[in-house]
């Protein structure tokens, strides 16, 4: 069974490998092995900075603090993680995923610390969905220097950003 995060995924993928003059089909990814083992490197690879993790009962998705480095503004690394802490970015993500993933939103449970965002899953597949939306919206700079700007205007959160 594949999830709404990978068939998203398929997409994406798809066009990257077609901006390298390789032409594919999804039905390549779904029933050719050698395809699909490519494709799930790519995907995992795609997830970063947000890791997941298999418990006996449930998956995590995991941002560490030492990914809260991008300086948003400048859009490069910085060397000192200054910018918000785990509650900062579980306020930041669990409002866009309840805006823009209602369904997959009911079925998540935020447990962040200050030095982590986590969100637990019962099953792999909302795992990837969340790892998948949340990395893709993270290397969106726009987007996130706007949900940045909200969630310090509502929330009253210190992201420590001049924007």
């Amino acid at each position: 069974m594949i999830g709404n995060g990978r068939v998203r995924a398929i997409e994406e993928y798809i066009n990257v490998c077609e901006s390298k003059g390789k032409n594919i089909l999804y039905s390549d990814i779904i029933y050719k092995k050698n395809e699909y083992e490519l494709f799930d490197k790519w995907f995992k690879e795609s997830l970063e900075p947000f890791r997941l993790f298999e418990g006996d009962y449930s998956y995590s998705v995991l941002l560490d603090q030492s990914n809260y480095q991008y300086d948003w503004v400048d859009e490069n690394k910085i060397n000192h993680p200054t910018y918000g802490d785990g509650h900062c970015y579980d306020q930041l993500f669990n409002d866009y995923l309840e805006k823009n993933f209602p369904e997959l939103y009911s079925r998540l449970e935020f447990d962040s610390e200050n030095g982590m965002f986590c969100v637990n899953c019962e099953n792999k597949l909302d795992a990837e969905e969340v790892s998948y939306e949340l990395s893709t919206l993270y290397k969106d700079e726009n987007k996130m220097i706007d949900l940045i700007k909200e969630t310090k205007n509502i929330y009253n959160y210190s992201f420590n950003i001049n924007i």
